[in-house]
């Protein structure tokens, strides 16, 4: 059955949260339940981790990907440089014995701003090795959807985009998203 209403859309504080989590505070990384909290809601633990599922916010999860491209881009920051970069410094430790300790830890940084780390601790109940193959598919397409998700998300924020460059105001708007799947899940944007 589909959910009937308004379309979906991003609001200012998701947006506000979202910069949050991208940029940090100063240039200093937060938790996302610091960014909800200064992002103006609430029950921030709980919003903070709700935000960033692509299940209950996929506009969001799209919209920080987005602003983490747009960081890549800006700092020319490849995986491939930021790999080169790593084992440029551990050469340069092996020969002269320097402390590069500090330059790793800046590197290291810099691919944690760039996206390409993601802090996270994973509570296994069994392993991989232990589900049947009904189970397997089954995390595959949850992964699946879960990715199809933020994809449809980031092509319609870029679409959007499109759209305001071709206008002469500079404001800032709400993004609007059209109902990705027609789901009893809930994606409320509020």
């Amino acid at each position: 059955m589909a959910k009937s209403g308004p379309p979906k859309q991003l609001t200012s504080m998701q947006m506000k949260f979202a910069q949050l989590i991208v940029y940090g505070v100063e240039g200093n990384p937060i938790t996302k339940t610091e960014a909800a909290k200064l992002a103006g809601y609430s029950d921030a633990p709980s919003e903070g981790s709700k935000l960033t599922n692509p299940n209950h916010y996929p506009l969001v999860c799209a919209f920080i990907s987005n602003l983490r491209d747009e960081v890549r881009q800006k700092y020319d920051i490849t995986f491939e440089r930021h790999l080169e970069e790593l084992g440029n410094i551990r050469d340069r430790g092996k020969k002269d014995n320097k402390n590069l300790a500090a330059a790793a830890t800046t590197e290291i940084a810099r691919g944690k701003v760039a996206g390409y780390y993601i802090d996270q601790k994973i509570i296994r109940h069994g392993r991989i090795d232990d589900l049947n193959l009904d189970q397997l598919y089954e995390r595959m397409r949850t992964i699946k959807e879960k990715n199809e998700r933020i994809l449809k998300a980031k092509e319609f924020l870029a679409q959007e985009s499109n759209e305001e460059s071709g206008s002469d105001h500079k404001e800032q708007t709400v993004k609007k998203l059209p109902s990705l799947h027609n789901t009893s899940d809930p994606d409320s944007t509020s």
